[in-house]
Formats: C-alpha cells, structure tokens, sequence
C-alpha cells in the first residue's frame, strides 16, 4: 500500500515517513515528559528528606529533625498514643535521644505524591542501645509518613502524620 505522503512526494522514502512520524509522537508527547519530571523531583526530594531524617535521629540533632515536622504535625507511635504538635514532638524526640542510640533502616515500597500530598510507606528494622545499661532492643515493622507542601514560594515538605506500626520490641 503506497505512503500517503508518496502521492505528493513521490520521492519520500519509508524511512523518512517514519521519522516524521517518530518526531510527531515526540512533539505530542512532550508534554506527558514534561509532567513526569517535576514529579520524579519531587519523589527525589521526598527520599531524601526521609534519609535525613533518619540520620539525624542516629545523630541525635533535635533541632534539625523537628524541622521536618508541621506545627500540628502527629506521631502515631506502635502503641496506639497520637503524640501531636511541636512542643509535644520535641519531648518525645528529647527522650528517646536522652535514651538510646538507635540504629534505624527505613525500607521505603511506596513513595507516591498527588498534588500538594505525598506518602512514603515501607517497612523498618531498628536496633536502640539503652545508654545507661547498654541494653539492646530490636524492633521490625512499618511506618506510613505523609508529606505536606507548605504554602509560600520555597512550598517546602514536612510531615504532617508519622504512624509505627510492629511487633513489641524485643531485648537482645
């Protein structure tokens, strides 16, 4: 079957007509690229807000990790306590820091965002020392973080709910 662009160009080749056709199916679907990439930054920055905040929690930086939180941000801890807001927030990361030393890997599966809303969602292992005995806990489970953009123009990430969920820990 000949061309429809070799009626009119009888000297057009085939694989000319499918390089135009190529280079259409680009131009069309530029626009579907372009969306693509603010939100492949997004996850990006959302991973490594996470990684983050858990180096600062194995660092002990009070200041810096409270600053990845919402003022009315809560923390749903493995026992079922909503712990919510800043100063609340700053007492439990004061004693747990007070407390242990915590070794702790997120194993992000799902890092997702949808507007100005995103989640990352995976399991944990954790190991905390006791400071003053040296007591080790282990600890596995998952963990759900759901992300915020602020308003402004930096329209920065922070939690807005932080839920633990697992098996009591356990003494080694």
């Amino acid at each position: 079957m000949p061309s429809p662009f070799s009626a009119n160009f009888p000297h057009t080749s085939r694989p000319i007509c499918v390089a135009i056709v190529f280079l259409t199916l680009i131009a069309f679907g530029a626009p579907q690229l372009a969306t693509a990439s603010p939100q492949a930054s997004t996850i990006a920055t959302l991973a490594q807000l996470r990684e983050a905040w858990v180096q600062n929690l194995r660092t002990k930086q009070l200041e810096p990790i409270l600053k990845f939180y919402s003022p009315d941000a809560s923390f749903l801890q493995p026992t079922g306590e909503r712990i919510t807001g800043s100063a609340a927030l700053r007492t439990l990361f004061q004693n747990v820091m007070a407390t242990f030393r915590s070794d702790l890997t997120l194993h992000s599966q799902n890092l997702e965002t949808s507007g100005d809303l995103a989640y990352d969602s995976g399991d944990y292992d954790e190991t905390l020392t006791t400071i003053s005995t040296g007591a080790k806990i282990t600890a596995k489970g998952s963990y759900l973080i759901v992300y915020k953009r602020q308003p402004g123009p930096a329209g920065a990430w922070k939690i807005v709910q932080h839920v633990w969920t697992g098996t009591p820990p356990s003494g080694t």
